[in-house]
């Protein structure tokens, strides 16, 4: 039986950045992925390949916006 698709979509938005959704969803392997690039990015920020994780992070998030509703469903 599947997540909660709504939650999985608050999580998203609150905590998206964090892979929290992802984790909520069954895809613990990709949530701490994107919560380690989360996280090294932000240590790193201050040099130029913070900016780059970042930026990856962000664009993952956005794709999530159009994955989530499967991956809770699933």
């Amino acid at each position: 039986m599947g997540k909660s698709v709504a939650l999985a979509y608050v999580l998203w938005f609150f905590l998206g950045y964090l892979g929290i959704h992802r984790m909520y969803c069954g895809r613990v392997g990709s949530g701490v992925t994107m919560l380690a690039l989360t996280v090294i990015g932000g240590l790193t920020f201050p040099i130029l390949i913070g900016h780059l994780l970042m930026f990856v992070v962000g664009i993952w998030w956005l794709v999530d916006l159009f994955l989530t509703a499967r991956m809770a469903g699933s």
